[in-house]
């Protein structure tokens, strides 16, 4: 009896927000301030406790990920320190996708160690880690190959391709892959786990597996001969943590070879330090496709899918509509099919499911990177994104719900031009944010302060792009307002007034619209700036 498998991916936040830490003397020595600091807080007296008790008890623990300033030039003995002084247990160090640490910390003591945080000259910020999960059931063909080699429905019963993705290499952060599986055909390369249940890249959940298969499987894959490596940040039940992730994408940095597409099929709230590495990822060479998620709500307000460095997307059904899980927004890149889609599953060597999510839809778009890298090795995200975004097929999908219409389309990609097909390039402009400057006054006379931003617009060629509308608004003040951009692509919007007991205000971007303008968020600078009087 055939079931139906769920990729939702889901964060269950145990912070409401980010720990933004306080500016101190940049000229304090970081270490002897660190002792210092030791002595005058309360943790060391409750560690002191903690220590003393004769028969200790099993400690509730809360986790930590610390993001050290990129100019401390001291992160590793920082880390030691804090390790060391704080009572902590340092899980993970970060050089690569961030600069810091994910520290578990005694929750008797974890107040105590967060206002000494907040105190220190070589922290940025502090942010309490994330659980991540994800739920996975199996069952049993495909037409998700079969539709983006193709303009239109109806489907030709057929996947026409002449690049296979050879010589690049697919790192799949999941639940590991089944290396033996007949899909992958010894394509399967060392990689990473940072889960401890001695698995190692194993999957023994399915979501990996079946991810894998869609990029890079030799019958349900968009790049059929593409190394696959598993890069293992979820376990067996479909649980692990944020750090986890980012310490995935720290060990890519660290040890991955190029020319290399990451694939991301889960996410969450928004949140930072994901943000930071997602960026550290697509900077230093590496293209890094995202699931816009499953939840039928704004992907601007997820991470990774709110970044501007990857390229995310969102799932259809057969009919080419928006499927009713997908996430949607300004921030969705591209669709491609997510809802019934088959692929290799981890029960046996041998064994298929079927798959419905932004999770299935990811690896179509992964594959077609792999197809663009295969012929131009030294590509960029941004060359990826655009000849991704050029080669779609526009104005197909339904209920696109302010996303950008653009389905997935692969036959350009790789050199191959459907039979009876004449591929039409859109003409559209890729509008983006190239810069936010702000600029705030005050009244001293009331107290009152008002917060300005000046936008500039530029084009997929960083030209100056005119009469575009940016709507945007900030957290305190105009929550729904918009400009359009001048001749030099510029434009102003302003909070209001503001009481003299709002300490700050952030303005975020929502669109730019405006005649054969598309927006592409994930070319922004900056999407958005908070001001403080």
């Amino acid at each position: 009896m055939a079931t139906t498998i769920l990729a939702v991916i889901t964060f269950a936040a145990t912070h409401k927000a980010p720990v933004k830490i306080l500016n101190t003397d940049a000229q304090t020595n970081a270490i002897e301030f660190h002792h210092e600091l030791l002595k005058q807080t309360k943790l060391t007296e409750t560690l002191q406790q903690i220590r003393s008790t004769s028969q200790p008890t099993p400690l509730a623990l809360r986790h930590y990920i610390v993001v050290f300033k990129d100019q401390s030039g001291q992160s590793a003995q920082l880390s030691q320190t804090i390790q060391t002084q704080y009572g902590g247990q340092t899980r993970y160090r970060f050089d690569q996708a961030l600069k810091g640490i994910a520290i578990s910390i005694p929750e008797v003591a974890s107040q105590a160690f967060i206002n000494a945080m907040l105190r220190h000259p070589l922290v940025n910020y502090v942010e309490e880690d994330q659980v991540i999960q994800i739920s996975a059931i199996q069952s049993n063909p495909s037409w998700g190959l079969d539709r983006i080699d193709q303009r239109s429905l109806p489907l030709n019963q057929s996947y026409q391709y002449e690049n296979t993705g050879a010589g690049v290499n697919l790192y799949v952060l999941d639940t590991g892959i089944l290396a033996t599986h007949q899909e992958f055909t010894g394509r399967v390369k060392k990689g990473f786990s940072a889960i401890s249940d001695f698995n190692g890249t194993n999957d023994c959940n399915g979501h990996g597996t079946f991810v894998a298969g869609l990029a890079g499987g030799t019958t349900y894959g968009v790049a059929k001969q593409i190394n696959l490596i598993p890069i293992r940040v979820v376990g067996c039940s479909g649980s692990g943590l944020m750090s986890n992730m980012i310490a995935g994408i720290d060990w890519i940095l660290k040890n991955g070879q190029k020319p290399a597409v990451v694939n991301i099929s889960m996410g969450g709230p928004a949140y930072e330090p994901l943000d930071t590495a997602i960026h550290n990822l697509s900077t230093q060479g590496f293209i890094p496709i995202v699931a816009a998620g499953n939840s039928n709500t704004n992907a601007c307000d997820l991470s990774p899918a709110r970044s501007a460095n990857a390229i995310t997307v969102a799932a259809t059904d057969k009919t080419d509509t928006r499927a009713s899980y997908s996430n949607y927004g300004a921030c969705v890149d591209i669709f491609a099919p997510g809802s019934g889609v088959t692929s290799a599953w981890n029960r046996s060597n041998s064994s298929v499911g079927t798959g419905n999510g932004t999770s299935m839809a990811a690896p179509h778009v992964a594959g077609a990177a792999a197809l663009i890298l295969q012929r131009t090795p030294t590509a960029t995200t941004k060359m990826v994104t655009d000849q991704i975004l050029a080669t779609s097929t526009p104005n197909v999908v339904k209920n696109v719900a302010g996303s950008s219409n653009r389905l997935l389309f692969t036959a350009t990609a790789s050199d191959s031009t459907p039979s009876n097909q004449t591929i039409q390039q859109s003409t559209n402009t890729l509008a983006s944010i190239n810069q936010l400057i702000g600029a705030t006054t005050r009244n001293w006379l009331f107290g009152t302060w008002k917060a300005t931003v000046n936008i500039k617009v530029v084009d997929q060629n960083q030209k100056a792009v005119s009469n575009a509308t940016i709507t945007g608004g900030f957290s305190v003040g105009a929550s729904a307002i918009s400009c359009i951009t001048n001749s030099i692509g510029e434009c102003q919007l302003n909070s209001g007034t503001l009481s003299r007991n709002v300490t700050s205000t952030t303005f975020n971007v929502v669109n730019i619209t405006g005649t054969n303008l598309t927006y592409a968020a994930n070319h922004n600078q900056v999407s958005h700036i908070t001001l403080t009087p």
